[in-house]
């Protein structure tokens, strides 16, 4: 009796160590998903949360907002910041099913352009987003990081610090609903396109520059 006994305790005891275990949830990137996390990148989300109308142009996400895709309406986008940084994600909206056809990495360029011109973005250049765009058309189920002073394709059911979860990729599904019209915003004026293009020249020139003054140190 009393072996019996213990062997319930026991069996008990290491279902509550199952229970009690972490588990990482599914990681939810979207169709094509990219971190704005190279350092002169900036995100000013309230050109979007002073300029239009929540829950008319956008909806409110955990860490940031949700819009129709400016690649194509039936499409989510979703602007948000978790503990990794600024991300932009591109998917199908909760509990609808997307276009068969959906080229995501097209409606990341679209939409990081888009987001540019529009001044929520700032800081990215067209080398940027093309190398972005690259690495999502070449890399299935992967998204884009900055690491190591590059564009980096991550599976999409890893973390950027290389925990990973048990399931996964979660697919092309986002956990944020359409709002009913699209986001518009006032654009840059072509002074402000251009000073930031100069800007930009400046920091590749300097990137160089600056890796060949650390190696004469």
């Amino acid at each position: 009796m009393g072996k019996v006994v213990y062997l319930k305790l026991s069996s008990l005891a290491f279902l509550s160590v199952l229970v009690s275990a972490p588990v990482l949830a599914c990681i939810v990137m979207g169709g094509g998903s990219v971190y704005l996390n190279k350092p002169n990148v900036t995100v000013n989300i309230s050109e979007i949360t002073s300029n239009a109308n929540l829950s008319y142009n956008y909806t409110a996400v955990q860490g940031g907002v949700a819009f129709r895709s400016h690649h194509n309406g039936s499409l989510v986008a979703v602007l948000a910041r978790d503990s990794y940084g600024w991300s932009l994600r591109i998917g199908v909206p909760e509990g609808e099913s997307g276009p068969a056809d959906a080229n995501y990495s097209e409606a990341v360029w679209t939409e990081l352009d888009w987001l540019w011109n529009h001044k929520v973005v700032n800081g990215t250049t067209p080398g940027d987003v093309s190398e972005i765009v690259d690495l999502l058309a070449n890399s299935t189920a992967s998204y884009v990081y900055w690491k190591d002073g590059n564009w980096t394709a991550i599976q999409n059911n890893c973390y950027p610090d290389g925990t990973c979860a048990r399931c996964g990729p979660a697919g092309a599904a986002l956990n944020a609903t359409l709002p009913p019209l699209a986001l518009d915003l006032p654009e840059k004026t072509d002074d402000e396109k251009i000073n930031e293009c100069v800007a930009g020249l400046g920091l590749v020139l300097l990137f160089p520059l600056g890796f060949a003054l650390r190696r004469q140190a």
